[in-house]
């Protein structure tokens, strides 16, 4: 992994459009509380959630890339459809507003008893929410939004639609690994394996970063549903971006390593290892996880820490990528965990 090419990976990331909003780079911080608790390795926390536009999070790194497209397109409405409590959501509503563009938000899900968590905050950044019953009516509405935009002379961006959706994250997350190289190489610190909660589409940037570099870190992606093949999509994703970058590196989904051991009953809904873990970070180091991704993502690094998968020389780095509003919506059952403890 030289110098040279980092160098010219930045190149290549330099020459897709790209509007900066994200506060780069974020903190890297060593855990050496939680490590000493855990008995393992040294344990480095990437501070993703710390990125700034509401609440901060990783989507806004994605945004820097999928808004600037829509700004090319001379959009002036963002229009995407995303799940009930969806971060990205927040997180795209708060960028767009950073950008003189309307939001809406079309979201899967039953109305709500109380507005909590993203969903309350998406209503005071001001976004247009919409909510669908189902995939087909979500489908139904983003179309008709669009049409109600275009209707009244303005310009939307189905976001949902654009092939920026996925490769965004892809270029987002290959960028976000050379930051976290760069911060750890002063340090003497080469990472055995970075976790990160990922459907897909964020391992691919790490994936395709890997390739890329000839690197020997593992990436372990931790779904927080089993809505897909996680492996397959990671490397279409990742194959696609490394097309346009122009690099000849390519990820086999065999390459990908990506466990849904931690989604427990369902997407959305916390676990007991899930609460666990984001106790022990917040107990440890003052460090909130949420219980819907990152606390799942957590309890993964946990088991194999406990496992013995890592030495005390060893480093690994958990990327924290946001979320913490959810804490909130489910206020109820992590109380009960915490007071469990």
């Amino acid at each position: 992994m030289t110098p040279d090419r980092f160098a010219a990976l930045r190149k290549r990331i330099a020459a897709i459009p790209r509007i900066p909003l994200a506060l780069r780079p974020t903190p890297m911080v060593e855990a050496k509380r939680l490590a000493r608790q855990l008995g393992g390795p040294r344990i480095f926390v990437k501070r993703d959630d710390l990125t700034g536009i509401a609440l901060g999070g990783n989507k806004l790194r994605n945004l820097e890339f999928r808004l600037a497209h829509a700004v090319a397109q001379g959009a002036d409405t963002i229009i995407v459809g995303l799940d009930l409590q969806s971060n990205s959501a927040r997180q795209t509503t708060g960028a767009a507003n950073s950008l003189g563009l309307r939001t809406v938000l079309v979201l899967e899900g039953a109305p709500p008893a109380a507005l909590q968590g993203n969903l309350l905050l998406d209503h005071l950044l001001g976004a247009d929410v919409r909510l669908a019953r189902d995939a087909a009516e979500q489908r139904a509405m983003l179309d008709a939004a669009a049409d109600e935009v275009r209707a009244a002379g303005g310009r939307p961006y189905m976001m949902s639609d654009d092939p920026m959706f996925e490769m965004g994250s892809a270029l987002a997350y290959l960028d976000a690994t050379l930051e976290m190289l760069e911060q750890l190489a002063p340090q003497g610190v080469a990472p055995r394996a970075f976790y990160l909660s990922s459907g897909g589409k964020g391992q691919a940037g790490m994936a395709l970063a890997r390739a890329a570099l000839g690197a020997d870190f593992a990436v372990r992606g931790v779904t927080a549903s089993r809505r897909h093949d996680v492996p397959t999509r990671t490397a279409a994703i990742a194959n696609r971006t490394a097309e346009k970058l122009g690099l000849d590196a390519r990820v086999s989904p065999d390459d990908v390593i990506n466990t849904d051991a931690f989604v427990g009953l369902d997407y959305g809904i916390p676990t007991e290892a899930g609460n666990e873990a984001l106790l022990l970070f917040a107990r440890h180091e003052g460090v909130l996880l949420d219980p819907v991704y990152t606390g799942k993502a957590a309890a993964c690094l946990i088991a194999d820490i406990r496992a013995g998968l890592f030495g005390a020389e060893d480093a690994v780095v958990f990327v924290h990528t946001g979320g913490m509003p959810a804490i909130f919506t489910w206020s109820e059952a992590l109380l009960a965990a915490a007071r469990g403890q």
